[in-house]
């Protein structure tokens, strides 16, 4: 049985706007092992959602789609699913099966016309059994399991009568209802209070360790980084410009805009009159984007003359860490450039 578990490569999804071509995610790379919880994180509009929806074969049906995502189940062949109908039975199969997804916001993932079991039981009877008992069983059982209070009555009850964190719970019982082997999480905290977003993250770490399955955990919140994964991708404007272990993430950064993620992190003993650090700009909306890297607008280390005209590709430069940024040798190499004539940079 492969250790890999899932392997992106080379993936790209652009989406034929009337404005000119929106590339959402640009060709990145990653692999997740079994058993691993992988982060995925930058700020909003960097393509985290987007490159989640193409591996799970919901993107926009006009959507343009490049590259492979291979899925290596613990028994048989491995699977592209980018070369599957997203309407077919195989990746109907796989979604929700071997890979579940919880969604940003339960409110609106939930179907407001029918209740929290209905719907959970739905998924149960498609792929682990037709018996509505057993199903009904197996439903309120995982309830109890992710915290709900009365399992039994939640069940005949609708998305509009539970709180946030009521929701978010039912939302993980439902994904995890299959015992996938992959969970993605796009932000599962976001709209939760702090002490229920600590319980929710708690409970996804029991879980995984109960079903030992991986995790894809997608946020922008640095602090739930920390705490709950091993590897993260660093994710802008649809490209990964690092990729490393969480460790060095935040002691060891060397991509300028994770180094501005960081300091951007409210820090303890800080003075309250103080201003909080801020990254200048905006993430730019990647239509008909201009050669060079997405970052150069805002990079307080940009190169004139290489920064705006060459697409810095991801290299390794360490063990197990790698990065996008021509203030590297490493990645100046692959691209056979050299630095130019009396450039310097902040770094």
């Amino acid at each position: 049985m492969s250790e890999i578990l899932l392997q992106v490569e080379a993936l790209s999804t652009h989406l034929p706007l009337e404005e000119g071509l929106l590339k959402a995610v640009d060709g990145i790379s990653f692999t997740i092992s079994r058993g691993q919880t992988m982060g995925l994180v930058g700020e909003s509009g960097c393509g985290k959602s987007m490159t989640v929806n193409t591996i799970m074969r919901l993107a926009p049906n006009f959507a343009q789609i490049e590259g492979e995502v291979t899925y290596y189940p613990a028994e048989g062949e491995p699977i592209n699913i980018t070369a599957l109908d997203p309407y077919g039975p195989e990746i109907r199969d796989i979604r929700g099966g071997e890979i579940a997804m919880i969604f940003q916001e339960p409110m609106t993932s939930f179907s407001p016309l029918h209740t929290i079991g209905n719907q959970i039981t739905e998924a149960i009877r498609l792929h682990r059994t037709q018996d509505r008992k057993e199903a009904t069983k197996i439903a309120i059982d995982l309830l109890q399991r992710v915290g709900m209070s009365n399992p039994a009555q939640r069940m005949n009850e609708y998305p509009h009568q539970l709180s946030g964190g009521m929701r978010q719970r039912a939302m993980i019982a439902m994904a995890l209802s299959c015992e996938p082997s992959l969970l993605i999480a796009d932000e599962p905290t976001t709209a939760l209070d702090v002490t229920v977003q600590a319980q929710v993250l708690q409970l996804m770490r029991d879980l995984q360790s109960e079903f030992g399955m991986s995790i894809l955990y997608i946020t922008h919140d640095l602090g739930v980084i920390a705490r709950m994964v091993q590897v993260v991708a660093v994710m802008y404007l649809g490209r990964i410009v690092e990729f490393t272990d969480v460790d060095s993430l935040f002691y060891d950064a060397k991509h300028p805009y994770t180094k501005a993620l960081i300091q951007s992190i409210p820090k303890i003993g800080r003075k309250s009159r103080d201003r909080l650090e801020s990254i200048h700009g905006a993430v730019p909306v990647p239509i008909n984007r201009p050669p060079g890297c997405g970052f150069y607008p805002r990079c307080s280390a940009a190169i004139d003359g290489l920064c705006n005209r060459v697409d810095p590709p991801l290299a390794q430069i360490e063990d197990d860490h790698a990065v996008a940024c021509f203030v590297y040798p490493e990645v100046l190499d692959a691209v056979g450039e050299t630095m130019p004539e009396g450039a310097t940079h902040a770094l």
